[in-house]
C-alpha cells in the first residue's frame, strides 16, 4: 500500500473524474469554512497591523498569523493554530498543565469543526 503523500493530492487531482473532483474540492472548502468559524467562535481572533503586516492574533493561546493582507494574515494563522494542534495531540502525555488547556481549548475548536461538517 502507498503511503498517503500530502504534497501528492495535486497530482491526484488531476486524475480524478470531474464529479470527484468538484465533490472533493467542495468538500475542503466546506471542512475550510467549518474551521473559520470555529476559530472565530471559540478564539475569537483579531486582526492588527504592524507596519506594512497584519497580524491575527487572540488572547487565548499564545498564537498568531501575519500577512500582507488580512485574508492572508487570517490564512496563516489558521494554518497556525492547526500545526500547533497537530502537535500538542501528538505530545499530549508530555503537557504540562498550561499546555493542556490549551490542548483542550483548541479540542473544542476541532469538535466544533466535526460538528459543523456533520450538520
Amino acid at each position: 500500500m502507498k503511503t498517503k503523500d500530502v504534497t501528492a493530492i495535486p497530482d491526484i487531482l488531476t486524475t480524478l473524474p470531474l464529479r470527484a473532483k468538484q465533490r472533493l474540492v467542495n468538500e475542503a472548502w466546506q471542512y475550510r469554512e467549518a474551521l473559520d468559524k470555529a476559530i472565530n467562535t471559540v478564539l475569537s481572533p483579531t486582526i492588527g497591523r504592524s507596519g506594512k503586516q497584519f497580524i491575527v492574533e487572540d488572547e487565548v493561546i499564545p498564537l498568531y498569523g501575519v500577512g500582507a493582507t488580512p485574508q492572508e494574515a487570517l490564512e496563516d494563522y489558521c494554518s497556525v493554530v492547526v500545526e500547533y494542534y497537530e502537535s500538542l495531540e501528538e505530545d499530549e502525555n508530555e503537557l504540562g498543565p498550561s499546555l493542556r488547556a490549551q490542548l483542550e481549548v483548541l479540542r473544542r475548536v476541532f469538535a466544533f469543526v466535526n460538528d459543523t461538517q456533520v450538520n
